[in-house]
């Protein structure tokens, strides 16, 4: 690994909250640091964009953290002025609204007594057949399915958790890893359908991940995009450089000279040389830059890396008060969440109006990717009007924000070959991937925080 020194220049590829994050620490020490970021605007997926006072997220969502150092850093960016609140999450099934996590009221009466009554047996019963007899796969072969009939049984995996899964990958529960579903997820998930079973047995399987669905939540005034432009601002203010509309499009590797980065801007192509390269753009695009090109097996392990892209459809209405909650998980539908931007913060949009968010999993170059708003909207109108949501006539307005690269897709072969890609990034010292993208890993936005500034540390102690 090279040896920093006071007169490094480090590049970091993306301008998301983890390149950012990164570029902050490196730059409060004096490093040279230039972010270089495709797009008009910072943040990535915790970005929000902006339309004549309406703010529309890559997917509504709150800051939470149990990492006090994390949530302690963007508290004071906002000199504490944010208010801590609790998301008020709600799942849509089959016409009720059931609240989440799942109560024993609900799963006993919401969804119906016979149906509850099946639920319950049916989770009795898978929990019963993992106790006694070992998993049907190795932990490193389990697929979706192999998890979930173990944890819930016949009845809550076909009824339930297949069709929801299924929905919103468009593949298979068969054919995704098991780490298709994060570990906060999986255990919080397991914990808060098994609401028959004994407190103890709960609390043994994972109350710590409970709790971190249960912490207090801080939303900025105009979204949560506010987060990573104040990161922006710290960056500059220590004289670091982003350049935005700017696109990687070369990086030439010689172990004996400093790393030299091409990009385009504004129809010209402009150069960089750096002593560390740090990318946080999805992986596969990474090795693609590589030169020398990385060996043909790299190549094709990179390719078969694949992402979920998000549409995300906002609808500007004068209603207030549309949902229940802030947001909510639904089946059956064109989306897979809906949320009330005015339930996170009035300052989503103007006095007068409220925006409605449906989010629309689908994979780049698709169709669905492709429609225009008017089509989504098209896409999803019948289906908001029979569930009492919004009216064709209640929508004013449609904004739509699109990312091609929003989830990693966990097929169940997907780890050696992400492994070998890894394998040859960090085979050459001067290069470094982190973050959701980077690192074809899911994590929240605090995850990425914690995971910059420990690459920062790391970095400065080199």
């Amino acid at each position: 690994m090279d040896h920093l020194t006071d007169h490094q220049h480090i590049i970091i590829l993306g301008g998301g909250i983890s390149g950012l994050s990164l570029a902050w620490k490196l730059c409060e020490s004096g490093r040279e640091v230039t972010v270089i970021e495709r797009s008009g605007f910072v943040g990535g997926l915790a970005g929000t964009q902006s339309d004549n006072g309406h703010h529309l997220d890559f997917g509504p969502h709150s800051f939470f953290s149990g990492d006090q150092e994390v949530l302690k850093t963007v508290l004071d960016l906002f000199d504490d002025t944010l208010s801590p609140g609790q998301r008020e999450l709600k799942f849509y099934y089959r016409g009720k609204y059931l609240n989440y996590p799942l109560t024993p009221g609900d799963v006993l009466v919401q969804m119906g007594l016979v149906n509850g009554m099946r639920a319950g047996l049916s989770l009795l019963l898978g929990k019963i057949g993992s106790m006694t007899k070992r998993s049907i796969a190795a932990p490193e072969d389990m697929t979706v399915e192999d998890w979930a009939l173990e944890n819930f049984g016949k009845h809550l995996y076909s009824s339930f958790f297949k069709p929801y899964t299924e929905q919103f990958w468009e593949l298979p529960c068969r054919e995704l890893s098991i780490d298709t579903i994060p570990a906060h997820t999986r255990t919080n998930f397991i914990n808060t359908l098994k609401v028959l079973l004994p407190a103890r047995q709960a609390a043994r399987d994972g109350d710590s991940l409970i709790e971190r669905e249960q912490l207090p939540t801080y939303y900025p005034p105009t979204g949560f995009g506010e987060i990573a432009c104040r990161i922006a601002d710290k960056v500059r203010e220590a004289g670091g450089k982003i350049l935005l509309d700017s696109t990687a499009c070369e990086v030439l590797l010689n172990s004996n000279r400093p790393v030299l980065v091409r990009y385009r801007c504004g129809g010209n192509t402009e150069s960089l040389e750096c002593t560390r390269l740090v990318s946080t753009i999805p992986l596969p695009l990474f090795v693609d830059l590589l030169r020398p090109w990385a060996p043909a097996d790299v190549l094709a392990s990179a390719a078969s890396l694949q992402f979920r892209a998000l549409l995300v459809l906002g609808m500007v209405t004068e209603r207030k008060n549309v949902l229940e909650g802030s947001y909510m998980y639904v089946l059956d539908r064109p989306y897979s969440r809906i949320s009330e931007m005015n339930k996170f913060s009035p300052g989503t949009s103007p006095p007068s109006d409220n925006i409605i968010a449906v989010e629309i999993p689908c994979f780049e170059g698709s169709p669905t990717w492709n429609a225009s708003r008017e089509e989504i909207f098209q896409m999803c109108a019948e289906n908001l009007a029979h569930d009492g949501i919004l009216l064709p006539g209640d929508v004013k307005k449609l904004l739509l924000v699109k990312a091609p690269y929003a989830y990693p897709v966990y097929r169940k072969d997907y780890a050696p070959h992400l492994k070998k890609v890894l394998a040859h990034v960090r085979s050459h010292p001067q290069l470094d991937t982190m973050g959701r993208s980077g690192e074809f890993l899911y994590l929240d936005a605090d995850m990425c925080m914690r995971r910059a500034f420990d690459l920062a540390t790391q970095l400065l102690k080199s």
